[in-house]
């Protein structure tokens, strides 16, 4: 029995491949950016009401908290760090860690952003 967990367990993960391509829960531009008074992260409001070309995502409206467990991108280069600051001519993909608040806008972490910045 724990020959079959082990050859099912190897086969799943030999079947998952790190190079897919990462899916957005939430796309649009920053509406508004709200920082905590200690610096420890920071909240940011995408506003996804919006025609992309990156396709339709399940969430139009809503705040990602961004922290240290956040991996962010820059044109498709990972980065430390960004100043985030509401503009509509940037336009920014959020992944969201798993929980989201049922509220309107959302409310969640930020497992992924990717900032597209023409």
């Amino acid at each position: 029995m724990k020959k079959a967990l082990l050859i099912l367990l190897l086969f799943a993960v030999s079947c998952s491949s790190p190079d897919e391509p990462v899916v957005y829960d939430m796309q649009g531009y920053i509406e508004d950016v709200r920082i905590d008074s200690e610096g420890a992260f920071i909240n940011i409001l995408v506003n996804g009401q919006m025609e992309t070309k990156e396709g339709p995502t399940m969430i139009d409206y809503g705040w990602a908290t961004i922290n240290q467990n956040t991996t962010i991108f820059l044109n498709n280069e990972e980065i430390e760090f960004y100043t985030f600051k509401p503009d509509t001519a940037i336009t920014v993909l959020v992944k969201y860690d798993g929980a989201i608040m049922e509220s309107y806008p959302v409310q969640g972490t930020a497992k992924i952003v990717s900032i597209k910045d023409n």
